[in-house]
């Protein structure tokens, strides 16, 4: 668990070295709120705790007892309808903060490891959103240089083997556009699971990010983001 410690702590700064954007951070901090509900480890801790605080109130201090007792004539047996309640002074102002900061402590650390999980699926999905963008451009630039080699080829000034490994050049930066589209859905599904969304409620999260010109995830035939 230090290891999750450490990566929750250092968050911010490798928000900041990432450079993240206001909305990025903004996104990041809504998808972490999304998980926590969702996740099992979390509840079960907070369950916890409010049950600890529950039980550890003035109610774990008051104990009852109903007795029975000897009645009539022959000494048969019948219930003395007899209700004692004692408040044990001692148990109810006994610091209980030992066992309330144990439980605290680990509702805190429940949601750490939420954050760090959704973190680092969302930087991910941002990572794998860049080298998608990445090779959309360089399919753009392979196409530019295949269209002025084969205007240049009409007039004699390129070579057909020029345009050939113009073309050739053109073919791998499509392939290099469909892996990184292939990289960038699976990365949207990973987020999805780690923040325990459907993939449509997370585009919808993500939808701002395609508005400044991102995109929540592109289908592996697609021109890329």
């Amino acid at each position: 668990m230090r290891w999750a410690f450490l990566l929750f702590a250092l968050l911010p700064a490798l928000a900041q070295a990432s450079g993240l954007t206001q909305e990025e951070a903004r996104i990041l901090d809504r998808l972490v709120e999304e998980a926590l509900p969702r996740d099992p480890g979390y509840l079960r801790a907070l369950a916890d705790l409010e049950a600890s605080r529950q039980t550890l109130g003035i109610l774990g201090a008051v104990s009852a007892e109903v007795g029975a007792s000897l009645a009539g004539e022959y000494g048969q047996v019948a219930p003395s309808y007899r209700l004692a309640v004692s408040l044990n002074l001692a148990e109810l102002f006994r610091d209980r903060s030992p066992a309330l900061k144990a439980l605290e402590a680990q509702v805190e650390a429940q949601r750490r490891e939420v954050r760090v999980r959704v973190a680092g699926a969302y930087f991910r999905w941002l990572a794998a959103r860049e080298a998608a963008r990445t090779a959309a451009d360089g399919v753009e630039a392979r196409e530019a240089e295949l269209k002025a080699l084969q205007a240049k080829a009409r007039v004699g000034a390129a070579t057909p083997a020029e345009v050939l490994a113009a073309a050739e050049r053109l073919s791998q930066a499509r392939l290099a556009l469909y892996r990184a589209n292939l990289d960038l859905a699976l990365a949207l599904e990973d987020l999805a699971r780690a923040a325990g969304l459907t993939l449509d409620a997370l585009r919808g999260l993500l939808r701002p990010l395609e508005a400044k010109g991102g995109t929540p995830g592109a289908p592996p035939g697609s021109r890329g983001p």
